[in-house]
């Protein structure tokens, strides 16, 4: 589908809303439990929209545990204030009753930048770099992985942050300008038209060809028996030898998480009778609805409709959508200042709606996961704000995007240029979680924390840059694999 399709699809989306379905609907979940609500008049976040006020509904403090759920003999039982205090698990993954924290979760899969299960097709230009948006730092500096399980293809030049790894057997032709601040991993032949500097390491498994000259500012090592042909510097040690290069993004069998899994739990273990949410509040969305939550756990049975959706988050929240994502208007995030959301959709994106999830400033803070496989659009000309997990389906970008966050998908592909803009803090989204079992045998990924190294088959302080899943490196002063330093 092109941009302009795409876009003539929204604007009659949002038209048939403006002209015929123009109100908005407020919902406030209220965690103060014995206050009588206060009358305010309605919510006006638009003066040209009316709104129409549902009032405050009480909701028990988050220290009142509720009573738990009959989900099983094996579901585990968390409250809803272990839950918010970052003292409890809200997803099931696998087998019932084995749980994990999505904090965790979190800064497991959104290692990189960009992630592609299978292949990364660039139409323009590429752009990678990083920000810590917790310790308050917005430039632009060192970061933004990109990994590819295919191949890789650019049309324009690329400035990649940090490591690009791509495990694929296809030729690599590079046309224009190419650089990387990281390592260059690369499982297929090389063909360097243009310029290529990488400023840390590069293992290539197959052939060599530069017309145009390629430097590699550390060591280089390539495959025994290939060829290298052209103008190649290398300023650190030459070599070659056996080279191997592993799909740097989790997609195998019993790597990827299970998100419906997580949907059908939290269907029977939620917080919404606490907190009086309808499960269908969000199945046929008309004019704008504005819904405000605090801290917990909630279950939608699907998201539809010619509307718009604000979602205005105060504490740790976690929605959970059992359909598809089929939203004709805005779906925005608003995070307060302790707000962070995570949102599990068991089935599809679709439609033709813009997602803005949430503010530049903190991008780790909103994280979306997608069970489905049916591909969906991104529209270019804007910023997305947010982390998306869709192993499962294909993502087009249409158009110029300036992404704050990360993307991870099956396919992706771009029709202009792409700006990623890495928020290196959702690498430490776990510190909050409470303490998991160390696992009796690790492996380099998959089974540590993000910032712990594998070593000797144990999980803790790493030693070397090959204790981390990359593309993390050890920061040896305190043993924690963290991104490439900015």
């Amino acid at each position: 589908m092109t941009f302009f399709k795409v876009r003539s699809i929204v604007q009659l989306s949002l038209g048939l809303v403006a002209l015929g379905c123009a109100a908005e609907e407020t919902l406030v979940v209220e965690p103060d439990a014995g206050r009588a609500p206060t009358d305010a008049g309605p919510a006006r976040l638009d003066a040209s929209l009316p709104a129409f006020d549902v009032g405050a509904l009480d909701l028990p403090p988050a220290d009142v545990p509720p009573e738990p759920a009959d989900a099983g003999p094996d579901a585990p039982e968390v409250s809803r204030a272990m839950f918010c205090e970052g003292s409890g698990p809200p997803v099931t993954v696998g087998a019932p009753g084995a749980t994990r924290c999505a904090g965790r979760l979190a800064e497991t899969v959104f290692r990189y930048s960009l992630c592609s299960c299978n292949n990364l097709g660039l139409a323009g230009f590429l752009r990678t770099d990083s920000y810590d948006s917790a310790r308050g730092m917005m430039g632009r500096e060192r970061g933004g992985a990109v990994g590819v399980n295919g191949n890789y293809s650019i049309v324009g030049y690329s400035q990649i942050g940090d490591t690009l790894s791509m495990s694929g057997i296809a030729p690599l032709r590079l046309v224009g300008a190419h650089s990387l601040d990281g390592d260059f991993n690369l499982g297929g032949p090389l063909e360097v038209v243009g310029t290529l500097d990488v400023a840390r390491n590069s293992r290539i498994r197959s052939n060599i060809t530069a017309l145009g000259p390629m430097r590699v500012r550390g060591d280089l090592l390539h495959q025994s028996g290939a060829l290298a042909l052209g103008v190649i510097r290398v300023d650190g040690r030459r070599s070659t030898g056996s080279v191997t290069v592993d799909p740097p993004c989790a997609c195998g069998a019993g790597e990827i998480f299970d998100v419906g899994a997580a949907v059908r739990d939290a269907q029977g273990r939620n917080d919404n009778a606490d907190a009086a949410f309808d499960p269908t509040r969000f199945n046929a969305v008309i004019g704008r609805q504005v819904t405000t939550l605090p801290c917990g756990r909630f279950y939608a049975e699907r998201v539809a409709g010619l509307g718009s959706i604000e979602l205005r988050v105060e504490g740790r929240t976690a929605l959970f959508i059992g359909g598809d994502f089929d939203l004709g208007g805005f779906f925005d995030v608003q995070l307060g200042p302790r707000g962070e959301l995570d949102v599990f959709i068991a089935g599809s994106v679709l439609g033709a709606g813009y997602l803005r999830m949430g503010g530049a400033s903190r991008p780790s803070g909103v994280r979306i996961y997608i069970g489905g496989d049916r591909g969906f659009t991104l529209l270019g000309a804007s910023r997305f704000v947010g982390n998306v997990y869709a192993p499962r389906a294909a993502v087009t970008i249409a158009g110029y995007m300036n992404l704050h966050g990360s993307l991870f998908a099956q396919n992706i592909i771009t029709g202009g240029d792409l700006d990623v803009h890495y928020d290196r803090s959702i690498l430490r989204a776990g510190d909050d979680c409470p303490d998991e079992p160390t696992p009796t045998a690790c492996r380099r990924c998959g089974t540590c924390r993000a910032s712990q190294g594998c070593v000797g088959g144990s999980c803790g302080a790493c030693r070397t840059d090959a204790d981390c899943c990359e593309p993390l490196v050890c920061a040896t002063a305190t043993g924690r694999c963290e991104s490439i330093p900015p």
